[in-house]
């Protein structure tokens, strides 16, 4: 049997579900709405729902088959250094836009590079000035999402392998004991740089996410009648949504510690369970749109690339049509005593439009570079 049968099937659901998720995030750093207005809350609890969907995703679409250590090359050399080497072509482009437009010195420059990979958390020992970033810093800040994946993906695969040997069996005594250990970690410990206090909380949905393969869950959900899947979505929302305004916090994945301190944890947890089949029924109805399912699921399949670029691109426009920047100094205009109208709201989803179409072009040259470097390795191992 050849190395390619032993592969999943794609399975279109789960790219529409990464797509709508990346989309959800770009509005939820771009657009403005009302501080806890309805819209914003919303907006604020499904944009959150998809961190723990994306690492449930990854877990889910992980391949089992080879060594851990093969298993890190895949997803190092595939995910986590691309995106670095990304991150340090935008934090150059992004420098030099800032000097010639927002009047940063080169010492600026430097200065928001290092807490954008170091983070707050450590260059704030530096100096108390380094604790905190500016505008480059602030539109380049997704970064930290690249960090937790890569931790998470250290202790992932050698304890997916270890449960696998065990036949499973070890499953939920090591999702208990992650929860245990998530617990004390998130209410005494200083939140750490990188996400690292929040890595077993990631660990449980990417282990989530592979337990849910065995399952075959994707197959099982796509088997559900559509008049059922409609209300199962809808419940499903209302309580995901209900529990973001009875415990949700916008800062958990950032480590820092929420206002229900310990309930935190089993909330996260709980809203991302939820929002799972929730989510993939209506991915499973994006299905039936045509062009509109192709163009979500092509976003889907460079969702980490956007989340990248997005913010970056709404600066640029901001600057532009010299709108209020979201990433920048205003994320709710309300604390700065300005009432957030139906036309900034407006504007700043032009920002969200043309920042996104922006990000086309840039994946479509990335993909071509990848597909020449793929064609020249592997001609590469035929030679050898």
């Amino acid at each position: 049997m050849g190395k390619s049968s032993t592969r999943q099937k794609r399975i279109p659901e789960l790219d529409y579900m990464k797509g709508l998720g990346i989309l959800l995030i770009a509005v939820y750093h771009l657009v403005f709405f009302a501080e806890n207005s309805i819209p914003d809350k919303m907006v604020c609890s499904l944009g959150w729902a998809f961190i723990g969907i994306y690492f449930l995703l990854s877990g889910y679409t992980c391949r089992q088959e080879g060594s851990v250590t093969e298993a890190y090359r895949r997803r190092f050399g595939q995910i986590i250094l691309p995106s670095i080497l990304l991150e340090i072509v935008l934090l150059l482009l992004g420098g030099i836009y800032c000097i010639f437009v927002h009047d940063y010195t080169v010492t600026d420059v430097l200065h928001e590079t290092a807490v954008t990979f170091l983070r707050p958390e450590i260059t704030v020992h530096i100096s108390e000035s380094w604790g905190v970033g500016g505008l480059l810093f602030n539109n380049l800040s997704p970064v930290w999402f690249i960090w937790s994946m890569a931790w998470t993906e250290l202790f992932f695969h050698p304890l997916r392998k270890w449960i696998t040997g065990k036949g499973g069996k070890v499953f939920l005594p090591v999702f208990i004991l992650l929860v245990a250990v998530q617990i004390p970690m998130y209410v005494f410990l200083e939140p750490a740089p990188w996400g690292l206090t929040i890595v077993p909380t990631y660990l449980i949905f990417m282990l989530m996410g592979a337990k849910l393969r065995e399952w075959k869950a994707a197959e099982r959900l796509s088997k559900v009648p559509a008049v059922h899947a409609v209300w199962i979505t809808i419940v499903l929302f209302a309580a995901h949504f209900g529990l973001w305004c009875l415990n949700g916090s916008e800062y958990y994945y950032v480590s820092v510690y929420g206002k229900n301190g310990a309930w935190d944890v089993p909330t996260v947890i709980l809203q991302t369970i939820v929002a799972f089949p929730a989510l993939y029924f209506v991915a499973r109805g994006l299905g039936h749109l045509g062009i509109i399912a192709k163009a979500v699921g092509w976003v889907g399949r460079h969702s980490l690339t956007i989340l990248l670029m997005h913010a970056v691109f709404g600066m640029v426009y901001c600057d532009i049509l010299g709108v209020y920047s979201r990433m920048g100094e205003y994320w709710y205009l309300e604390w700065f005593g300005i009432t957030t109208t139906a036309g900034i709201v407006a504007q700043s989803f032009l920002v969200y439009v043309l920042s996104l179409v922006t990000c086309v072009p840039i994946c479509l040259l990335l993909d071509r570079i990848n597909r020449k470097f793929v064609l020249k390795r592997n001609a590469g191992n035929e030679n050898n």
